[in-house]
């Protein structure tokens, strides 16, 4: 017996037949396996307006986190405490970014790297990343 769950209510699925139907379940069947409910629910909630909207706002930040530091190169590698800050700072926007991508990765697989620019804003975070990390 399946058991679905619709709209809070649990009813068992009007397909089922009481057995196991390999072309069905690979097919995704009329209901989501758990994973694919993750991915789901993950991809909605990326796709939420204010989510979109704050991933695209860190990102402009990240722009002027860059750009102030390039215009401020100097005095930040005088200064312990600035560049301690702008350290501190790009860890973590950096880890927003690899957070955001570990996210789109899980939901949408491998048809987010399918896409040119995803797959090279990905290699550029991950490497921005470790190489902060190494302190290279």
């Amino acid at each position: 017996m399946i058991v679905i769950r619709r709209c809070g209510k649990l009813s068992i699925s009007p397909d089922f037949q009481g057995k196991w139907d390999d072309d069905v379940i690979f097919a995704g069947g009329i209901e989501l396996s758990l994973f694919a409910l993750i991915r789901r629910k993950i991809a909605e909630f990326l796709e939420h307006p204010y989510i979109s909207k704050m991933i695209l706002g860190m990102t402009i930040f990240l722009c002027v986190v860059i750009f102030s530091e390039l215009a401020m190169g100097n005095t930040i590698s005088n200064n312990i405490v600035l560049s301690l800050f702008y350290r501190y700072l790009n860890f973590f926007l950096l880890t927003f970014f690899v957070l955001e991508i570990i996210l789109k990765f899980c939901a949408y697989g491998t048809t987010f790297f399918s896409e040119f620019i995803n797959l090279f804003d990905s290699i550029i975070v991950i490497v921005s990343y470790v190489m902060l990390i190494l302190d290279l």
